[in-house]
């Protein structure tokens, strides 16, 4: 997600609502999601986000439902919708057998009493049993700074116990230019809140852009209990902008996916992937066939992996 569409665009706003998971020590705990219990077998589900953003064919959310299933994914992701419009694409997907893994929407921790918008408590109970992950873009603040905490924390809290009555769960979306621009400041919101709905992305493009000269094993390892969501992409190390550089096809770019793929598997993260396509150009059926044939070849590289470690144990 980039900076420069208007606040109704997914990665522009300042303050978004995602849904997703994890949690570290100290931190009260939402409930592990069913599958994958196993830890000898890693397959995560992947699903598609911001796939109309920049398609070329301009595909509507039908056309990209169905493209979506045709190329193998699982889900996909989307900016929250209200009234009508909830119940009208909730069924779109179901027929295309596509999970919605995640929604967004922007929340101003600036705003005094009307942080979000004044329809989402009706939302969240269209969305009741779906264990969906909300995750929220929050604004109203420049980033870091200090005066957002206090009233960051009690909207989030107020969104968790909203999410708690759906099944639902809220994250953090640290966004570049967002208060919460920075993952490690948007893990000190979540540990601030400590409420076991609320936890918080790792969005490697924004972790890229803004805390890439750090490490990133340590900070996932120590807290991927309160990890909710997370998204990766194609990368360009040390590029600036987000098409061609920061966010790609996952056949572009140098960033070691499978290395932090690999973090994720060893912390004992067990939540969906998504696939951010943000700004990619071109026919988007294109470019994410070629992230799917990626993620197929790495899916086979771990089966084959899990079988071989069954098969040493025995």
């Amino acid at each position: 997600m980039v900076r420069k569409l208007k606040r109704t665009d997914w990665i522009i706003p300042a303050a978004t609502v995602v849904i997703l998971l994890i949690g570290p020590v100290g931190f009260a705990e939402a409930p592990r999601p069913s599958a994958q219990n196993d830890k000898a077998a890693w397959a995560p589900e992947l699903y598609g986000l911001c796939v109309g953003h920049a398609d070329s064919k301009q595909r509507t959310i039908p056309q990209q439902a169905q493209m979506l299933h045709e190329l193998g994914f699982d889900g996909v992701g989307y900016p929250l919708w209200f009234d009508e419009n909830i119940e009208k694409n909730l069924k779109t997907l179901d027929e295309a057998n596509l999970k919605v893994y995640m929604l967004y929407t922007t929340v101003n921790v600036k705003s005094g009493d009307k942080p979000f918008d004044p329809r989402l408590p009706e939302a969240f109970k269209k969305l009741k049993g779906r264990n969906l992950t909300v995750c929220v873009l929050l604004s109203g603040f420049q980033p870091g700074d200090p005066q957002g905490m206090a009233p960051a924390v009690k909207i989030l809290r107020q969104l968790g116990d909203m999410a708690a009555q759906s099944d639902l769960r809220i994250s953090i979306y640290h966004h570049t230019g967002d208060w919460t621009q920075s993952f490690f400041h948007a893990l000190e919101v979540v540990k601030k809140t400590n409420h076991p709905q609320v936890g918080v992305n790792f969005n490697l493009c924004h972790w890229l852009k803004i805390d890439g000269k750090k490490d990133y094993r340590p900070v996932l390892r120590e807290n991927a209990s309160k990890i909710f969501a997370v998204t990766i992409n194609g990368a360009k190390v040390g590029a600036e902008p987000w098409t061609h550089g920061l966010i790609q096809s996952l056949d572009r770019g140098d960033f070691d996916n499978p290395s932090l793929l690999a973090t994720l598997r060893e912390s004992d993260y067990r939540g969906p992937i998504a696939l951010m396509c943000y700004g990619v150009p071109g026919d988007a059926q294109e470019h994410l066939a070629r992230s799917m044939k990626v993620w197929t070849t790495w899916k086979a590289q771990w089966a084959k992996t899990d079988s071989a470690n069954v098969d040493k144990s025995e």
